[in-house]
């Protein structure tokens, strides 16, 4: 068990994370890979050398480029092969110094001003210097809002130009307006029963009209008593309390009248109703009784129908015993009656066969049909999927290409037609493959043909094999024969030292060894016996 101070090693990486082994690090190479990567970020700074504090701040730690100082002067051009994080901690540095640089060059230019100005007091508080900016923008975009709104009301000043005269037709207009309506309501008096929905709508669309009529006059009396201002007439001319008193007065009788108007056609419209004359009320009634009895007439009718279907049906589901015309079992005094007189069959049991044996038939039927849809969309999805995987493995392997269908290539067409036209007799309906199963059949004559192949190329290379070993053979034979030696003892003698620990391999060998030994002993050894001028000629 290591110790906690010790450091880690790649002993204890869990079985999990042995393939990143190469990739992970302790905590000592760690440090000293960001300490060299410090020292080359430290070295595209430019630092401020006549600063004594940042000779004793600047470590070898990457921490210590976390806060930059103010003894960063600036930084140099960065290198292309630096990306990533690293590019943009020194672009992020670059505006910081960039940034730092224009503040100071701003404040500067603040005290500077603080200085001329006479009897100012200096001040280095930067929240005033920034408060006072910040005023001085907001005053900047109040001012362009008023010089956008004094534009746009010179066009309307100069679009509408109203005089006295507008206003005078306007309250004519006006009055033939209020004067119509009062005739209207006396002439229409007698008809108040019928009309009331009527009215009201013309009066809210009068009282709308006159809404916007005095918005409209309100805003051409603003218009005209500025243009008036500017041009300098007299306020005797014109009196605006007199003419905001009259519009006022106007108003009010306005509401007024429309207020009774609404609650005498409020009161109105519940009076016909106990008023209605004896000829209506006889009217309605004879009306109702005629729509009751035609309601009684058509589920009269829509009974009839129903029976007469449910006959229908009793009919259809009969036994078969109805085909046939004369039933043996039949008696004597029933032949002259019909079969659905003999057998008689009540609605009631028609809709308990429905019930009984139609309506399971017919969910049965429906959940067969659901199960097929789903089988078949379950069915297609999965062709999908499989078509997709097999393009996939098809575009991604060297199989295919290398070991295509013969009969699939355009030069063999005409080949490929004439075997279908002799094979057309055993296939009298050919079906359209699939795709699936073409590509199926590609990967597997791919598979097979490359199979033979390799075992093409291994029995090649086995046979190679055992020819140079028998050549190797007969050199070594060779040689053993030059030097006066025999090529079975030694290879006897590899294989005793092998068997060793078999006895009755050890009992052959020593046989075999004693042997072998008689037989050296009757001939002369050492590479220089076959000397005798025989060597390379035959016995």
């Amino acid at each position: 068990m290591a110790r906690p101070n010790e450091p880690p090693t790649t002993t204890n990486i869990p079985p999990f994370a042995k393939p990143l082994a190469p990739y992970i690090k302790t905590r000592q190479e760690t440090l000293r890979i960001r300490q060299i990567l410090t020292a080359y970020l430290q070295s595209l700074i430019t630092y401020d050398d006549n600063d004594p504090e940042h000779q004793t701040r600047l470590a070898q730690s990457h921490f210590s480029l976390c806060v930059p100082d103010n003894a960063v002067k600036g930084v140099k051009r960065i290198p292309t092969e630096v990306t990533g994080l690293r590019r943009e901690y020194l672009q992020a540095l670059q505006a910081n110094v960039a940034s730092r640089k224009q503040h100071q060059l701003v404040s500067e230019k603040l005290a500077a001003a603080a200085r001329v100005e006479p009897g100012a007091t200096p001040s280095h508080d930067s929240s005033l210097e920034l408060s006072s900016y910040l005023k001085l923008v907001q005053d900047r975009r109040r001012h362009a809002k008023l010089q956008v709104f004094g534009h746009y009301l010179q066009e309307l000043r100069g679009r509408d130009t109203a005089t006295v005269e507008d206003f005078e037709k306007r309250d004519r207009n006006q009055l033939a307006l209020h004067e119509n309506l009062v005739q209207e309501d006396h002439n229409g008096s007698g008809a108040r029963d019928t009309d009331i929905e009527r009215l009201v709508q013309k009066l809210e669309r009068a009282v709308i009209c006159a809404k916007s009529q005095l918005d409209r006059e309100k805003k051409l009396y603003e218009d005209l008593k500025a243009r008036n201002e500017s041009i300098g007439f007299s306020k005797d001319a014109a009196d605006p309390s007199a003419k905001v008193a009259a519009l006022q007065r106007t108003r009010d009788e306005l509401v007024h009248w429309v207020e009774a108007k609404l609650v005498g056609s409020g009161n109105n419209g519940e009076a016909p109703v106990a008023e209605l004359p004896a000829e209506e009320i006889e009217e309605s009634a004879r009306i109702l009784e005629e729509q009751r009895v035609r309601i009684r007439e058509q589920y009269a009718a829509y009974t009839d129908t129903r029976k007469r279907l449910l006959e229908a049906a009793a009919r259809a589901c009969q036994p078969v015993l109805t085909a046939s015309t004369k039933p043996p079992s039949q008696p004597p005094d029933l032949r002259g009656m019909s079969v659905e007189e003999s057998l008689p069959i009540e609605p009631l049991e028609v809709l308990s066969f429905a019930s009984s044996i139609l309506h399971p038939l017919s969910k049965n039927q429906r959940s067969l049909a659901l199960q097929k849809f789903y089988l078949s969309g379950l069915l297609a999805k999965e062709k999908a999927t499989t078509l997709r995987i097999l393009n996939r493995l098809s575009d991604e392997s060297h199989l295919l290409p290398e070991y295509p269908i013969l009969a699939r290539q355009p030069r063999f067409n005409h080949a490929t037609a004439a075997l279908g036209s002799r094979q057309a007799a055993s296939q009298p309906d050919p079906a359209k493959q699939d795709e699936i199963i073409n590509m199926a059949e590609a990967w597997a004559f791919a598979s097979a043909a490359a199979g033979s192949n390799v075992k093409e190329y291994v029995e090649q290379k086995v046979g190679d094999g055992s020819e140079r070993a028998q050549v190797a053979q007969q050199e070594l034979q060779r040689v053993y024969d030059l030097l006066n030696q025999s090529l079975e003892e030694a290879l006897e003698d590899d294989q005793a030292g092998q068997a060793s620990s078999d006895i009755w391999a050890s009992e052959a060998q020593s046989t075999r060894s004693g042997t072998r030994l008689a037989r050296s002993n009757q001939r002369s050894k050492g590479p220089w016996s076959r000397l005798n001028g025989k060597v390379c000629v035959d016995d």
